[in-house]
Formats: structure tokens, sequence, C-alpha cells
């Protein structure tokens, strides 16, 4: 089989390829390019994040190493357009984004797919920890868990366009991380024990208020609010903050506990609540993606943020609206957040959480 493999420069990626020759397919690397390599000159990296000079550098090196050939793609205009400008909207808006999923679904999964796919290729391959399997169930191919619980990473391709979801390989899902490394080692991968992304890559040295001075955007010092309209103290800027947040806020009073509960982007109020009045009954969601046929109403769990538990719930359908209601209260539910829905290991669909149910 002819597949493009995603080389990301990391040893996640890197080992997917080499499991793809492993296995004698014909194989091309493609590594793309979300921001010019200045911006990282510029720009302090705090934390380890995808897409850097020095991580080109590695996947030109891991394809040489492995006998491959590489490819490197500009994307910088389709990630400007359908990442960085919709994050930046949104933290407006008063939502907190999710740019790791939007990528997956329009620029990785998207137009980078699409190039690849163009040049003759039968599949697309990346380092995700997740597997691609039918389902006798329904009837056809979906994404499941990865085998290592903490390292799944299905949550952030809910929202893949179905359609794609037969084009993909994942040979990492089957592996646990160190199993991962271990390989990377024995074959020769000198990026074997680099350490993993873990920040927004076009934010490298994790400075969000920094981000959004650098877009023209000045932020002011706001008010807190508690769920009776007292105003506890205040605030940096409500962009900052998300739902469930306690630090970088300065009270008037101590005493009580407070949690940012919600905000209010056009008065640059946030609302915050004690521990229980940030637990959320249920939520409502907009935008789904379906990766299988499901009735109107359905049970199944439910995850609203990457590192949150699985939560049972009621789910309803109504066109472009989703209406979920959990078992129990779940913490933080967070406009701007992903609701990823779960069947088993199967992910059923993603949305994007419009507002909590309290």
């Amino acid at each position: 089989m002819k597949i493009g493999v995603a080389l990301s420069g990391g040893v996640d990626s890197a080992v997917a390829l080499y499991l793809l020759l492993r296995e004698g397919h014909h194989v091309k690397a493609f590594h793309m390019k979300t921001e010019p390599d200045d911006f990282f000159v510029r720009k302090e990296v705090k934390k380890k994040v995808c897409c850097s000079p020095s991580d080109t550098a590695d996947a030109v090196k891991i394809a040489k190493t492995l006998g491959v050939e590489i490819e490197i793609v500009d994307v910088r205009q389709v990630f400007k357009e359908k990442v960085i400008e919709p994050f930046k909207r949104d933290l407006l808006a008063g939502l907190t984004p999710n740019p790791c999923v939007h990528c997956n679904r329009y620029v990785k999964f998207g137009h980078f797919m699409d190039y690849v796919l163009a040049q003759g290729f039968d599949a697309f391959a990346t380092g995700h920890y997740a597997r691609v399997e039918f389902s006798e169930k329904y009837d056809r191919i979906v994404i499941k868990k990865g085998v290592e619980p903490n390292k799944d990473q299905s949550y952030f391709l809910a929202r893949i366009e179905p359609w794609r979801v037969g084009k993909l390989i994942f040979p990492n899902g089957y592996h646990s991380k160190e199993e991962i490394r271990s390989l990377a080692e024995k074959a020769g991968i000198h990026v074997a024990r680099k350490r993993e992304s873990q920040d927004v890559c076009f934010i490298p040295d994790g400075d969000v208020e920094g981000f959004l001075r650098e877009e023209g955007v000045i932020l002011e010092e706001g008010k807190l609010v508690n769920e009776e309209g007292e105003v506890v103290g205040t605030h940096e800027g409500y962009p900052l903050y998300t739902v469930g947040q306690r630090k970088g806020m300065r009270f008037e009073k101590f005493g009580k506990k407070y949690y940012v509960k919600s905000k209010i982007p056009e008065e640059n109020i946030i609302v915050v609540a004690e521990l229980e009045g940030v637990h959320f009954s249920g939520l409502i969601a907009v935008d789904p993606v379906w990766h299988v046929d499901l009735p109107d109403e359905f049970r199944c769990v439910c995850r609203v943020r990457k590192k949150s538990e699985e939560a049972p719930a009621l789910v309803r359908k109504n066109g472009e609206i989703v209406e979920v209601f959990f078992d129990r209260k779940v913490f933080a539910v967070t406009p701007g957040q992903i609701a990823v829905f779960y069947d088993g290991d199967v992910v059923l669909g993603g949305a994007i959480i419009k507002e909590g149910i309290p």
C-alpha cells in the first residue's frame, strides 16, 4: 500500500513511519510548517511545542535514517485562517477554544491530508494514539481509543470529517508510549527520548495576553461577581480565564473558595461560584460531527475535556443542536471546548460546547 506519513519530528510519528516500513508498505514522509522559522526565534519557547525549526530538522534526519523521501509542506495560510484567527475570535467571545481539535479537522486531517492523497497515496498515517477499525455493531470503520488509556488521543480526532476515517492509519494505537520509545531506540531513531509537545504551538511562550497584544487586543481589568451579583474582586481580562479556574484572580475578601463559573465578555465580567456551582447537570453543544448512525436519543459516555472523567449521559440530537444530560454532575463544563461521545472504545462523534446546564 502507498502511505503518506505525517512526520512531525517527534518520536511518535517516527515510529509510526518505521512500523509501516517494517510491514512492507511504500512510504513517503510529509512534514507541515504552520509558522515561519523566525517566529520561533523571536519567541521564548518555555514548553516543547510542535512545528518548530528543530522539529523540521529532526524530521529530515528521521527520514534520512529510515531511508524515505520527505517533503516539507507549507500550511501557514490555512493554519492562520482555520486555527489562529478562530482562536483569537473565540477568546474574545468568552470561549475557551481547543485549537488542536480544530487543527486536526481543518489542517492536519483536512488541507494537509488532501495534499498527500492527491499525490496518489492510498492512505494517510500519523503517530496518534488511537485505532481505526471496523465495528460490527455500527457496520463501518470507526475511530477507537488507543490501547494505553493515559495516552489515548481519540478525543482530539472526534471532529475529523467521517469520510476520512477509512483513509487513516494509526500504527501507534496498539502500543504504549514506552513501547514506542523502545522501538525507536532499537531502530536507531535519534528522537527516541525527545520531550512531548505540551502547549499551543503558536503561543510557545505560553503568554496568551502577549499573543492578544500582538493581535491588537489590549486587555483591561474587570470585576469578579458572585452568583448573587456582589462584586468580590477583580481579574486581569476575561479572555485569560476558563471555567473552573481558581488562580489569577484578586479577591477583596477571603474565606470562600471561588471558581470561574461563566464570563460576560461584553461587560468584561467574570461570574464566580463556590465548588458546587461549577458542577453542571448537562450541556448544550452545537455543530456536531457524527461518525456513526445514531437515533435522536441515545445513551453513551461523554468527555467534556481531554483530561476530564467520562460521564454516563443521555444525549438528544436536534439537528445542529445536541442536548446532553449527565447521570451525575460534571465539573467545569466549558463553552468552546469539545464534548466527545463514546460507546466503549468507539468514538461516536463530537460537538462544540455552547453552554453548561446547571
